[in-house]
């Protein structure tokens, strides 16, 4: 058990270091781009169409630590809650992912993410998104998608030619790390890249933006006072708050 956990954490950590070391360039050049919303007061939408991939939406909207200006973008047919096969057929529905931003505008910034970066839903919303003047920043993995095979039913396009910036998550192949029994591959490893990513594009960000009022931990002491009142400057404006 101990050498499996130490192999685990040990994989995890290279492709954390493989993040820092190979995408500051583009962390750096997101976080430009967030910065610039948040000392205009705007939403930055952050959208995640893949069962998993929706995990890194929550994990920065309403969260301790994060901009209260970040704003979900939300697809219940992409979502495991919503049955975990039909999330897997929907996001390769041709112009699901048009729909889901249909309500963005010029100006607006969207982030994309997606582990492989290559079913119709994270790719439609790209494209679609920068047809609209909306700037996107795409968060997936380049070596996922390339392993995958052309004639894949899930490959729809790739979603770094339809970004203003691309960071590349380093995400495996299959999305795991381990072997733990002759054929059996274990230890997901996307979930926990895409969450780093996004918070280090967010504290890069909000460093450039003084003044960016982010969300406290309910479980501080006045934190649910500060949240009280972080909420007032956008409502009205986040539904799901």
């Amino acid at each position: 058990m101990t050498a499996l956990l130490r192999t685990y954490a040990d994989r995890l950590c290279a492709l954390v270091d493989a993040i820092v070391r190979d995408e500051a360039e583009s962390i750096a050049a997101a976080a430009a781009l967030v910065a610039g919303q948040l000392r205009r007061d705007r939403l930055v939408h952050v959208h995640g169409p893949g069962g998993h991939s929706a995990l890194a939406v929550q994990d920065v909207f309403y969260r301790a630590g994060c901009p209260v200006l970040i704003a979900p973008v939300t697809d219940p047919g992409t979502s495991l809650l919503g049955g975990a096969l039909n999330s897997t057929a929907t996001e390769r529905l041709d112009g699901r992912g048009a729909m889901a931003v249909e309500g963005l505008v010029e100006g607006d910034l969207l982030i994309v993410v997606n582990a492989f970066g290559v079913n119709a839903a994270s790719v439609g919303a790209a494209r679609s998104a920068r047809e609209r003047g909306v700037r996107v920043i795409a968060v997936s993995s380049r070596t996922a998608a390339a392993d995958l095979p052309a004639d894949h039913p899930a490959r729809a396009g790739e979603l770094p030619s339809h970004a203003d910036v691309h960071i590349d998550t380093h995400v495996p192949p299959g999305d795991v790390v381990l072997e733990v029994a002759p054929g059996v591959e274990m230890g997901g490893v996307s979930t926990a890249l895409n969450s780093f990513v996004l918070h280090a594009v967010l504290a890069a960000a909000v460093e450039q933006a003084p003044g960016t009022t982010v969300w406290r931990s309910s479980y501080t002491e006045g934190g649910d006072a500060h949240n009280a009142r972080a909420a007032e400057q956008v409502r009205g404006r986040v539904p799901q708050l």
